[in-house]
């Protein structure tokens, strides 16, 4: 096998094209056992050989966290924090989530010396509003609102922008570390977060800075759209459901821009999800 792998790295680098289409499919085929090879070439003096070496290697990994974040989408024990963060390592796979979890941990910290220092009251969980919309200044990114920037956890920390289920992810995973009681509200189109405060509630809209909204608010919004009201739209949305609607979005963001591979790549996990979805409900009594 080592031998039939040096033979293709070998040939990497001819000039036909005729050559490179079944060198290309038997290195991908050969799939990690190729690997150490191709990171050898990927170091080769040869330009083209190394180029080609590194496309063929960043297409392996891309699989490999494709295969990943597919498997752990069908789970029914779904991490939102764990979930957002294999999916950027769709924008690179060699994505290294430990600085956003850190910056994510002194957010959360920021927001329990806030509420220790408000006085009680219903109206202390706003806190986290006022830090992440007034002083950090978390808002919605209404330019190019479909780019993929906006859906990426990871993003949204680096820009303070994203589109609202991205920054909901982002003040609930706050919310949490601060020990604010907080659930996402997934309405069609706009996903909104629900601070509880004692026996009472406020609704937030990160994309708007963290405003306050009323339950009238969302119905005037969900009648702007011609849809009537349904309970379980105003019910806290699960983790899993919040992950799966994430990979919608990345989908729609890459079929907005004429991304087709990654758009199918997605498009496949949540048929899967799907499926899986239909099954868990008729087994249900």
């Amino acid at each position: 096998m080592r031998a039939r792998h040096a033979l293709l790295i070998e040939l990497l680098g001819d000039e036909s094209a005729a050559v490179l289409g079944p060198v290309r499919e038997g290195l991908l085929s050969a799939g990690r056992a190729a690997v150490p090879a191709l990171r050898r070439a990927a170091r080769s003096p040869e330009a083209r050989t190394r180029g080609r070496a590194r496309t063929i290697l960043a297409y392996l990994e891309r699989q490999r966290v494709v295969r990943r974040l597919a498997g752990y989408a069908l789970r029914g024990d779904i991490d939102l924090e764990r979930g957002l963060f294999l999916i950027s390592r769709l924008d690179h796979p060699t994505f290294d989530s430990r600085r956003y979890v850190k910056a994510l941990d002194a957010m959360g910290s920021a927001v329990r010396a806030r509420l220790a220092a408000a006085p009680d009251g219903p109206s202390a969980p706003l806190a986290l509003a006022q830090y992440l919309g007034e002083e950090l200044g978390f808002v919605g990114c209404e330019n190019d609102f479909n780019h993929p920037d906006n859906v990426f956890l990871h993003r949204a920390l680096e820009r303070k922008r994203g589109m609202p289920l991205t920054l909901v992810a982002i003040y609930l995973l706050v919310a949490r570390r601060a020990g604010l009681k907080a659930a996402p509200i997934a309405l069609p189109g706009r996903v909104l977060l629900r601070l509880y405060a004692g026996p009472r509630s406020l609704i937030l809209d990160p994309f708007l800075g963290g405003k306050a909204r009323t339950r009238q608010d969302c119905v005037n919004y969900l009648a702007k759209h011609g849809l009537v009201p349904r309970p379980q739209w105003f019910a806290d949305a699960s983790d899993a459901s919040l992950v799966h609607r994430h990979l919608l979005n990345l989908m729609g963001s890459h079929q907005a821009r004429g991304h087709a591979r990654e758009a199918a790549e997605l498009a496949a996990i949540v048929a899967g999800v799907n499926r899986v979805r239909a099954r868990r409900r008729a087994a249900k009594p």
